[in-house]
């Protein structure tokens, strides 16, 4: 179990990482859209909604999926069907409906998909979200930023708590990242299995105020018991 954690890790980085480089982006034009993609060191893709085709790649991307940009402009959204597995095929509508609706064009949107890449069907995990609009309100462009995690899952047993993990993560981002920089020394602490005596010992607090802590933690990550609080710090790698 180990192993998959510290194979987990390197992933969450790279997620973490493509969900802050999508973050700041608000109604972009196509060259500067485009120079963020240049820019960027993970497969990244411009995707046009109202076609429901790829726009433009960057390099990586272009490499990972091992076609040109006169490939992907010649067959527009058909590349699209090429591209998505079959048995993945509802993702696409999935991620069209969640960006039709209005209350949606400020959010992220991330999925495990398998595609066609240069070297067969991979496994890969992006991250997809509304950069551009059109004069009536509606997306005009996506800015999609992937990885391969087709390393992570050799076995069907892997896939499944890589998902399972992954779904935990995604689900419970938001709730690990209101927790404080003391608050995560705490949490990484009680991990290890410290008493509030220890914990206090080592950051120079009593033990009444560790258990404050302990409250306030469990009270934010929305846990029932220590097992709970351990699963939290060895996903979001504190351990």
């Amino acid at each position: 179990m180990n192993e998959i954690y510290d194979e987990l890790n390197s992933l969450f980085t790279k997620i973490i990482e493509n969900k802050q480089s999508l973050t700041s982006f608000e109604n972009l034009n196509y060259e500067e859209l485009q120079q963020i993609c240049d820019d960027s060191t993970q497969m990244t893709t411009i995707i046009d909604f109202n076609n429901y085709s790829i726009k433009y790649c960057n390099k990586s991307a272009y490499k990972f999926l091992g076609v040109t940009q006169d490939d992907i402009t010649k067959l527009g959204f058909k590349y699209i069907l090429k591209l998505v597995h079959p048995e993945n095929m509802s993702i696409v509508q999935t991620f069209i409906k969640y960006f039709n609706d209005n209350s949606n064009h400020d959010k992220i949107l991330s999925h495990t998909f398998y595609i066609k890449s240069k070297n067969g069907w991979e496994w890969t995990y992006a991250c997809v979200k509304p950069v551009a609009f059109n004069e009536n309100g509606s997306v005009k462009y996506l800015l999609g930023v992937g990885c391969s995690i087709d390393d992570l899952l050799k076995t069907k047993s892997q896939f499944k708590t890589l998902k399972k993990n992954l779904d935990f993560y995604e689900v419970n981002m938001d709730k690990y990242q209101q927790l404080t920089l003391r608050e995560k020394e705490v949490l990484r602490l009680i991990a290890e299995e410290h008493t509030s005596k220890e914990i206090g010992t080592k950051l120079y607090i009593s033990p009444l105020t560790v258990d404050t802590y302990r409250k306030n933690i469990i009270d934010k990550l929305d846990v029932r018991s220590s097992i709970g609080l351990v699963k939290y710090a060895m996903l979001f790698n504190i351990m």
